[in-house]
């Protein structure tokens, strides 16, 4: 069941990362176009490629958390004892995890205060901005459980580059 839901958030997240990409781009391509060409700025273009920006940005960190893309310090993985390399793999999915909640925390914070507020441009409240926060906080929570549980049933490791498999 896990694995469905794990699943179903990742081609969700993949999809909308996807198209807000392709509509990042269309929008700054119109504004150039209309910008150079026509002395004309739509006042909602660089409004709508921020959101599309931070929401893309957002999503993308909760998928390098799923595929192991994130930065890490590779000198601790040789150094540190095979016999410790599951504990240390356990701990940082823990810490993953409790970044995961900290930004779901903190980002339903943001968005409540942000409902306050609104892009002049679109009128749109700016909790639409901020709520990229707290669901790709979601999507790390998931993705750290998944990988916690794989660790814990010996279904993924380390190869002999120190690459995980």
């Amino acid at each position: 069941m896990f694995r469905k839901v794990e699943t179903t958030v990742s081609m969700f997240v993949e999809q909308l990362g996807m198209f807000l990409l392709v509509l990042m781009v269309l929008v700054v391509c119109l504004t150039v176009v209309t910008r150079y060409f026509f002395s004309y700025t739509p006042s909602w273009s660089e409004e709508t490629a921020l959101l599309c920006m931070v929401w893309f940005g957002f999503l993308s960190m909760a998928l390098g958390v799923r595929d192991d893309l994130h930065l890490s310090i590779t000198i601790l993985d040789r150094v540190t004892p095979k016999f410790m390399m599951t504990p240390v793999a356990l701990f940082k999915y823990l810490c993953t995890f409790g970044f995961g909640a900290f930004m779901l925390i903190q980002g339903l914070t943001m968005a409540t205060v942000g409902l306050r507020n609104k892009f002049p441009g679109l009128g749109l409240s700016s909790a639409w901005l901020y709520s990229a926060v707290p669901l790709s906080g979601c999507a790390v929570m998931i993705y750290s459980v998944e990988k916690f549980f794989l660790i814990l049933m010996g279904k993924t490791g380390k190869n002999d580059a120190g690459e995980a498999v």
